[in-house]
C-alpha cells in the first residue's frame, strides 16, 4: 500500500475493464484519480463505491473523440487537484471484420479513440507536468495487437501500432523534463471489449497460461509504470500476454 501516496492521476476508459480496475488500484494505493468514461450511468456508481470505500476518487464523464472533452477532463482535474502526476491514456475501441469489409467510419472511430484522443490528450497534459517541474508518467495502453497483426483487427492493430511508436518518440522528448512515457501491452483480457472477440472463452486462450487474463492484472502493470519502481524505465513496452 501507498505505492502512489499523494499522486493525482488521470484515467480514461475508465467505466469498465482495466480502466476500472486501474482507478480502484491507484486509489487503492494512496493514488486521488479522476477517472473518465463515456457512459455517466456506469461512472457516477463506480464513483460513489469507491467513495464509499473512503477512497479519493472523482468521475468526469468524457467523450476522448471530443478536444473539448479532453480539455474539460484536464481543468476539472487541475480544479480539483491542483496537479497532474499520472496519465494513463487507457480509452480504447475495437471490432472484429475484415478489412474489405469495415466501413470508413468504424475505422474512423477505431483509429481517433485509440490513437488520435492519447496525442491529444498527452498534448494536453504534458505541458502541465512540464510546469510543474516535478517529473511524471504517462502510460498508454497498446495491445499485443500493436505487436503483431490480426486478421478482421486491421484497424484496431494500426491504431495500437501508432500507440506503440508514438509512445517511444514521445518518451525522447519528455525525458529531459523527468517524464517517463511508456506503452502496457495486454493480451486477451476478459472485459467487454473482447466479449464478441470470435472464439474467446473466458476459460481458456491460446496462451501458454491457458486463459485469458483478468483486468486487476493488467492493472497491476499499469500500477508498476505509475510507481517509482519503474524510475529506469521510459519509451519501453510492458508485455502482458499470458506468454501469447
Amino acid at each position: 500500500m501507498g505505492r502512489l501516496d499523494g499522486k493525482v492521476a488521470i484515467i480514461t476508459g475508465a467505466t469498465s475493464g482495466i480502466g476500472e480496475a486501474s482507478t480502484e488500484l491507484f486509489a487503492k494505493e494512496g493514488a486521488k484519480v479522476v477517472f473518465a468514461g463515456r457512459r455517466a450511468d456506469r461512472g457516477e456508481p463506480i464513483e460513489k463505491r469507491l467513495r464509499g470505500q473512503g477512497l479519493d476518487v472523482t468521475f468526469v464523464a468524457t467523450d476522448v473523440c471530443k478536444l473539448e472533452d479532453l480539455e474539460n477532463l484536464v481543468k476539472k482535474t487541475l480544479d480539483t487537484y491542483g496537479k497532474i502526476d499520472i496519465l494513463f491514456n487507457n480509452a480504447g475501441l475495437s471490432g472484429y471484420q475484415l478489412f474489405l469489409d469495415t466501413p470508413r467510419e468504424k475505422a474512423d472511430a477505431i483509429l481517433n479513440t485509440n490513437y488520435r484522443s492519447m496525442y491529444r490528450l498527452c498534448r494536453l497534459v504534458a505541458p502541465v507536468m512540464i510546469e510543474q517541474g516535478t517529473g511524471g508518467k504517462i502510460i498508454n495502453t497498446s495491445s499485443i495487437g500493436g505487436m503483431v497483426g490480426a486478421p478482421t483487427l486491421v484497424a484496431y492493430c494500426g491504431s495500437k501500432g501508432a500507440v506503440r511508436l508514438f509512445t517511444k518518440a514521445l518518451a525522447k522528448e519528455l525525458g529531459e523534463y523527468g517524464i517517463r512515457v511508456n506503452s502496457l501491452h495486454p493480451g486477451g483480457t476478459d472485459t467487454e471489449m473482447v466479449a464478441d472477440m470470435p472464439g474467446f472463452s473466458k476459460d481458456s486462450a491460446p496462451n501458454s497460461i491457458g486463459r485469458p487474463a483478468q483486468p486487476i492484472e493488467m492493472a497491476y502493470g499499469a500500477l508498476f509504470l505509475a510507481s517509482d519502481e519503474s524510475s529506469y524505465m521510459t519509451g519501453g513496452e510492458l508485455l502482458l500476454d499470458g506468454g501469447s
